[in-house]
């Protein structure tokens, strides 16, 4: 992913990028945590937009008309954590089906600039396996190379 990104800044006593998404119209405060789950070094990242009450939401339609810049960050976010943790496994799904199918299309997109780097899943009723195109997958695991 060659895409211009927002700087980012990481908070150090837990695993939390903030970074903030512009345009014309709004800035909006995104934040991307990457939570340890009960399976071993397996992390869920989460994309979330701060609210106006400063609460999280990860079911808010930004509509920032940046999707590619932040969707650029958030890889660059992946690749800072792996610099940090190594043999981590990132897991992540969309909040709802549309960001599911939009997250199965990005992949799919820069899935040969992906692989040079990282490996990817998907998931369906438990059993892991090596991403393909147009296949719809429960969730989707992401291993540096």
């Amino acid at each position: 992913m060659q895409e211009d990104f927002y700087p980012f800044s990481l908070s150090h006593h837990k695993l939390r990028y903030e970074f903030v998404s512009v345009s014309t119209i709004k800035e909006i405060r995104k934040v991307v945590t990457l939570d340890l789950t009960t399976s071993a070094n397996t992390y869920n990242l989460a994309l979330l937009d701060t609210l106006d009450s400063g609460k999280l939401s990860d079911l808010v339609e930004s509509n920032n008309n940046d999707l590619s810049k932040v969707l650029a960050t958030i890889f660059q976010i992946i690749e800072n954590f792996f610099r940090k943790c190594p043999k981590s496994l990132i897991a992540f799904r969309g909040s709802d089906e549309r960001r599911q199918r939009l997250y199965r299309i990005v992949i799919t997109r820069e899935l040969s600039k992906i692989v040079k780097k990282f490996e990817v899943y998907g998931s369906i009723e438990n059993q892991i396996f090596l991403f393909e195109p147009n296949i719809e997958y429960d969730f989707y695991l992401i291993s540096k190379l």
